[in-house]
């Protein structure tokens, strides 16, 4: 079955969480920075897969930046530096988890 636009949200919001919660309870040593990775990669391609429709609606959110990151650290993973990540996970992924989140308590579309 295809997930549909409100699953890959709950695989980009379940991401973030998981990276989040890493981040809080981890050394970041090698295992943890090949997690935090992974999940990256997942809430990359699962932003590159919502509809048209989908990202319409939420104009404010960098879908291209998104996407991009994830080529990043998908195909060019030897030159991606680990202090942009860590800048992405303080800076960004708040950001897209309350484009999400905020509101009425859950994602409107």
């Amino acid at each position: 079955m295809t997930p549909t636009d409100d699953d890959r949200v709950a695989h980009i919001l379940d991401a973030i969480e998981r990276i989040n919660r890493w981040t809080a309870e981890h050394q970041h040593d090698d295992i943890y920075r090949s997690a935090v990775m992974r999940q990256m990669e997942i809430i990359g391609e699962a932003a590159t897969r919502l509809s048209d429709t989908f990202k319409s609606v939420h104009p404010a959110v960098p879908w291209r930046d998104i996407a991009g990151f994830r080529v990043q650290v998908s195909h060019r993973y030897w030159d991606t530096e680990w202090s942009t990540v860590e800048q992405t996970i303080v800076e960004d992924l708040p950001i897209l988890r309350d484009a999400f989140t905020k509101g009425a308590g859950k994602l409107r579309l």
